[in-house]
């Protein structure tokens, strides 16, 4: 479902802290370990593809794009976010970084050679609904034919809450996207999460952290087992989606 309300503009991604650098498996949540689960796992789809050099679109403050550098790859991060790349550019020394969009004259004159992979992690949900169309096609103009793009998106699985996000997804709602965009092949499509085991995990952790004591060692033992269920889960009951999809054409 759209979430209503004023559109977003690149000011709601000020990125004060580099809030992705600073995520703790060791926190009272899951969302860092599912979040380090599917960013390794992009990263594995891209080396899987042999791409030398890859775009992540949407960088944010660059955790990602340091992931990839880190397996060797060329890397290149854009987003609308000042600040975002500002962090980036200082924390992935690695790589090379633009601040605005794929279809500008400047970015194309600095980067004029199509990309081997593209990837686009937790962005389609920033997106109205009525622009993902054309957002998929102007991204996947810089990508070889041949080329891979992995994306991740939020599944409807998970309740939407967040300000942020105009909608999650479900599969055929993506996969009816991916085929209007045109040239591009869904080639497979995994969940991350596991929104069932997470209703579980919480209740559990209730007995080992409340308003009278914490016990750490049990509450970091059941986030610990999440890492064994949050990859691959089925999709009717994954957190999220990761689609990797190839160019053709």
């Amino acid at each position: 479902m759209a979430v209503t309300g004023p559109n977003l503009t690149a000011e709601d991604y000020g990125y004060r802290l580099p809030d992705h650098w600073l995520l703790n498996e060791d926190s009272a949540t899951h969302f860092p370990i599912m979040y380090h689960a599917y960013v390794d796992k992009v990263v594995e789809l891209v080396k899987q593809s042999g791409a030398q050099t890859v775009l992540e679109v949407g960088c944010g403050d660059g955790w990602n794009c340091g992931k990839l550098v880190e397996a060797g790859l060329k890397v290149v991060g854009i987003d609308w976010s000042r600040k975002g790349i500002a962090y980036a550019s200082i924390l992935v020394p690695g790589g090379q970084f633009y601040c605005g969009d794929v279809r500008d004259t400047e970015f194309l004159s600095r980067f004029p050679d199509l990309f081997d992979a593209l990837i686009f992690v937790e962005v389609l949900e920033h997106i109205p609904p009525d622009d993902c169309l054309d957002a998929l096609r102007n991204i996947t103009s810089v990508l070889k034919v041949g080329g891979t793009m992995i994306l991740t998106t939020p599944s409807i699985n998970f309740p939407n809450n967040n300000p942020h996000h105009y909608r999650h997804f479900d599969e055929q709602t993506l996969r009816n996207l991916v085929a209007e965009a045109g040239g591009l092949e869904i080639t497979a499509i995994e969940g991350y999460g596991d929104v069932r085991y997470e209703a579980r995990m919480y209740k559990r952790l209730r007995w080992c952290e409340n308003r009278y004591f914490t016990i750490k060692p049990l509450r970091r033992a059941i986030l610990f087992k999440y890492k064994d269920v949050c990859s691959r889960t089925p999709l009717d009951r994954c957190s999220g989606f990761i689609l990797t999809i190839k160019k053709n054409a």
